[in-house]
């Protein structure tokens, strides 16, 4: 399924850069009618393709963050800074903040404190399936 999508995308992506590209040749050309019918079919084509490019691109970010998360996890018994997700997925601390206050919302995570001063998010029950 993915690679249709891959497929479809680089097909409408390509056929909408050309008709807007050929549009802009018949613009300078003095041929404004069929410069305009070429827009009218080149713009849906690119923003069909670039919505679809955008659509993979969000799912494979969501997998990767997934990914992320429960690889930590499993190194740190449960616990994970804010930092630590952070740097690991290549976040600003905003967004994996905001990443790490949902996951714990939805496994009612604790907040613990370390020794050395440090906040983590502790997700005990993820690992002891419960």
């Amino acid at each position: 399924m993915k690679l249709i999508k891959q497929g479809t995308a680089g097909l409408l992506l390509t056929l909408g850069i050309f008709l807007l590209t050929y549009a802009a040749y018949k613009a300078e050309n003095n041929d404004l009618y069929r410069a305009k019918y070429l827009l009218l079919r080149g713009i849906p084509l690119t923003g069909a393709g670039g919505l679809l490019v955008w659509e993979m691109y969000q799912k494979d970010r969501k997998q990767r963050l997934h990914s992320v998360f429960y690889q930590l996890l499993n190194q740190n018994q449960g616990r994970i800074t804010l930092m630590q997700f952070a740097l690991e997925a290549q976040l600003t601390a905003g967004v994996a903040k905001q990443y790490l206050d949902e996951k714990a919302k939805d496994f009612g995570a604790a907040f613990n404190v370390s020794e050395d001063g440090q906040f983590y998010y502790c997700f005990h029950s993820i690992l002891s399936g419960g």
